[in-house]
């Protein structure tokens, strides 16, 4: 009797195997209709199937734990952007492997990586406050192609598992570029994009606009070696100046702040180039010491104007990312943040700014005022001025909405 009930057993083990082996080929890189999107962690990429959903999209999760957030049991700003970020790259990557990619990586040459690297971000809003023990969902959607470029579109939402409710707290628009990274000489280049055969035409219309607006200002099909600086180099001076505590109160240099970091490879996307969400995060928290030292109370992050990532940095890269208070209004702060990227292992190590945005912080407490900023030169009153007009125009943008 023991020895059928084995066997009897050792069949009914066989044939879930059987079917649990059906399931995950099924899932392979794709999705059942209405159920969480799953991404393929198999090295066979000529395996992967475009055809078997109809967008580019994908769903990361994770469970926030306290060492994801800031004293107040809310997850940090820099984490949120970093959930968000990886989820665009994964989004934007697969796209780019898709099977109507006719220049995509096969079974005799995957060892050549393709990756999407981020190149800018639009405007990101952060809407509501994620908490400890909740789960945070980032969506990554592709909603627009150029040759050398993709748009995803993030929406990051924020789950009470014991209330099973459910609420929108950040979206935003990702930019990629498309690179491929050789095995044997090690170069990176420029990668084109597969089409988008499915797609929502009102966000596509809209990306195309958006893309029509930064192609000027804003290279995105350049590739790596060749990528000019625009911005003002001249701030390359400010990575010294450290002594900020020693200012007077409420000045611009009173709470400049400066964060260093050398480039690990956890920092780093498959082709050894530093990811976005890595120095959004970096950035996010020298902005959050600026308005900290300003205003010495408790703080969030609110919005970020954009971002724009203008030359990619390098795996043992040392990075610098300096903020500085440009303006202030009674409840909240802009603070301007340039990245800095030094080659410390060249013998003639040039500086260049790799990354530049606007944040924008409140003050959490109903009763805290953010101190008013005095200005000490003409440059600092021009900036606060341009910082004025976005702040008026964030207010126009929320009254319409």
């Amino acid at each position: 009797m023991p020895f059928i009930l084995i066997k009897l057993y050792l069949h009914w083990l066989e044939k879930k195997r059987s079917e649990i082996e059906q399931i995950m080929d099924n899932n392979q890189m794709g999705i059942h209709q209405n159920t969480v999107r799953w991404v393929s962690t198999s090295p066979n990429r000529s395996t992967y199937n475009q055809n078997d959903h109809k967008s580019d999209s994908i769903i990361l999760a994770r469970k926030i734990l306290p060492a994801d957030t800031n004293p107040l049991g809310i997850i940090h700003g820099g984490q949120t952007l970093q959930l968000a970020e990886q989820a665009g790259h994964i989004a934007a990557t697969r796209h780019c492997y898709s099977s109507n990619n006719n220049n995509r990586v096969t079974q005799t040459d995957q060892n050549i990586y393709n990756a999407a690297y981020m190149a800018r971000l639009d405007h990101m809003n952060f809407l509501q406050p994620i908490f400890v023990n909740e789960v945070a969902q980032a969506r990554a959607e592709v909603v627009f192609v150029s040759q050398h470029s993709l748009a995803v579109e993030i929406e990051v939402t924020a789950e009470d598992p014991s209330r099973g409710t459910r609420r929108l707290t950040n979206r935003g628009i990702f930019w990629y570029v498309n690179f491929n990274k050789d095995p044997v000489s090690q170069q990176v280049s420029l990668a084109k994009v597969p089409p988008l055969l499915h797609y929502d035409v009102d966000k596509y219309q809209k990306c195309l606009q958006l893309y029509n607006q930064q192609k000027e200002n804003r290279r995105l099909v350049q590739g790596f070696d060749d990528i000019t600086i625009k911005d003002n180099i001249a701030s390359v001076s400010n990575i010294d100046q450290t002594g900020a505590t020693k200012e007077t109160q409420a000045t611009v240099a009173a709470s400049e702040s400066v964060l260093v970091h050398m480039v690990m490879p956890a920092d780093c996307y498959q082709i050894q180039r530093v990811t976005g969400g890595c120095l959004m995060k970096l950035m996010d928290n020298v902005a959050a010491i600026v308005c900290i030292r300003h205003t010495k109370g408790t703080i969030a992050t609110a919005s970020i104007n954009d971002i724009d990532f203008l030359k990619p940095v390098k795996m043992g890269n040392l990075i610098t990312a300096i903020g500085r208070l440009t303006f202030t209004s009674t409840k909240s702060m802009e603070v301007q943040v340039q990245v800095i990227a030094e080659d410390i292992w060249a013998n003639n190590s040039n500086r260049y700014v790799a990354s530049s945005a606007f944040y924008n912080f409140v003050v959490l407490q109903k009763n805290d005022k953010v101190p008013s900023l005095i200005l000490t030169s003409d440059y600092e009153k021009r900036l606060f001025e341009e910082g004025r007009i976005r702040y008026e125009n964030r207010k126009k943008m929320f009254k319409k909405k």
